[in-house]
């Protein structure tokens, strides 16, 4: 990576001793990455954009994929695991998101999907549940699997051990707090369920040019 480019478009990048970015060729503008531990691993993609993200890596072995000809602006990529993994599939487009990841379960996201504004995805509580009965933890953290072509509106939350089938819409305001969802539904409501079947749907817009 070219590091005197990323001084000159306003973007700090930080990374410690025994982890590693690796690119094919992207864009990153007015973002900060910042990566401590050991054997961490960012790798971005061919023709990617990235514009005023952070991406903030911590603890030792996790791997954050970006595929080619994504395009993040104001998004959050927030890891501090062990062995976590984070894979956003090629043609992915994110307006503004949170995506956390700490605990040792994969989030993936597939190719072509569409992500708005502050939708938050997240394989962890982030603090423990005990059982007063027993001691033992009761809320694990858990996978998440978006499959391509997934299209998330503005607000929505995806909690672990969701899984969304391709093709699918969640609604604005939407949160998704597990369970596998089909395939060509639309998904909304607060937990989320299916509203409709047989749907797709693209990216053109509504506005008349």
């Amino acid at each position: 990576m070219n590091i005197l480019k990323f001084i000159l478009d306003r973007t700090i990048i930080h990374v410690s001793r025994g982890n590693k970015i690796t690119d094919s060729g992207c864009k990153i503008k007015q973002s900060k990455v910042r990566i401590k531990g050991a054997d961490n691993n960012i790798y971005i993609g061919k023709n990617t954009t990235i514009r005023k993200c952070e991406f903030s890596i911590k603890g030792r072995n996790n791997t954050v994929i970006i595929g080619d000809q994504c395009d993040f602006t104001n998004t959050k990529i927030l890891i501090d695991n062990v062995n976590g993994v984070i894979n956003i599939g090629a043609h992915t487009s994110i307006a503004g998101a949170l995506i956390v990841s700490f605990e040792p379960h994969d989030i993936i996201i597939g190719e072509d999907c569409m992500i708005s504004y502050d939708v938050e995805i997240r394989n962890t509580d982030s603090h423990k549940i005990i059982c007063i009965e027993t001691g033992n933890r009761i809320n694990s953290g858990k996978p998440i699997f978006i499959d391509n072509h997934v299209w998330l509106g503005a607000r929505s939350t995806i909690l672990k051990g969701s899984n969304i089938g391709t093709n699918s819409i969640v609604g604005t305001n939407s949160v998704v707090t597990g369970g596998k969802m089909p395939k060509n539904s639309i998904i909304a409501g607060q937990p989320a369920r299916v509203i409709k079947n047989g749907i797709s749907w693209n990216r053109e817009s509504v506005i008349p040019e």
